[in-house]
């Protein structure tokens, strides 16, 4: 169960973890092993907002939660701690949980920010900080239809990192006023035929 705190996107919510729930999930075999605790969104505390998404919702409820948030603002200038969410999909649908935290675990050791700032022409540009440092970055641009479901999101192609092909593309939307949820699609794709594998990740300011 999704508890919003001082939110009132509790039947939003619900709505469409019950859709992730029985449709993406109805995939997947075995049955993914969900947290145990009340998957809580604060839009007044940041910390407690993350802390929920990292180790309080399951799967497919911060998949609901991306889902149900509205595109907000593009993250302002700044260094972002990047947290990266229990959250694996593939073809089949969404991978156990338990299978997701050890892999994102595994993954936020090679690098743990985004730098949003200024690109070669001054647009919107956003970097990733690995432990071998900053790489190329990829503009941040408004796109109508994302990958996700086919709303709008803030949307960076980190081609630059790979020889031009395209590998991991960020789509952002604020969750609250001091979180953005994320989701990190895997190879190309577009709207109509978006790629079928990535994760999920949610932004705070340093």
């Amino acid at each position: 169960m999704i508890t919003p705190s001082r939110s009132t996107r509790t039947a939003t919510v619900l709505a469409a973890a019950a859709v992730v729930a029985s449709g993406v999930l109805a995939a997947a075999a075995p049955a993914a092993a969900r947290p145990d605790r009340p998957c809580v969104v604060d839009e007044h505390d940041a910390d407690a907002t993350v802390a929920a998404l990292m180790d309080q919702c399951s799967s497919a409820q911060i998949v609901a939660l991306f889902q149900s948030a509205d595109v907000g603002q593009r993250p302002p200038t700044g260094k972002y701690r990047l947290h990266l969410l229990p959250v694996q999909q593939s073809p089949t649908g969404l991978a156990d949980y338990r299978d997701a935290k050890i892999f994102v675990e595994t993954q936020s050791r090679l690098g743990d920010a985004l730098q949003f700032a200024s690109g070669p022409q001054g647009q919107p540009w956003v970097y990733k900080h690995y432990l071998s440092g900053r790489d190329a970055g990829a503009p941040v641009e408004y796109a109508p239809r994302s990958f996700a479901d086919g709303e709008p999101a803030w949307t960076a192609d980190f081609v630059r990192d790979f020889g031009g092909v395209s590998v991991s593309t960020h789509e952002y939307r604020q969750l609250t006023p001091t979180v953005w949820i994320g989701r990190d699609f895997l190879g190309p794709g577009t709207a109509d035929h978006p790629p079928q594998r990535g994760g999920a990740l949610a932004l705070t300011a340093y």
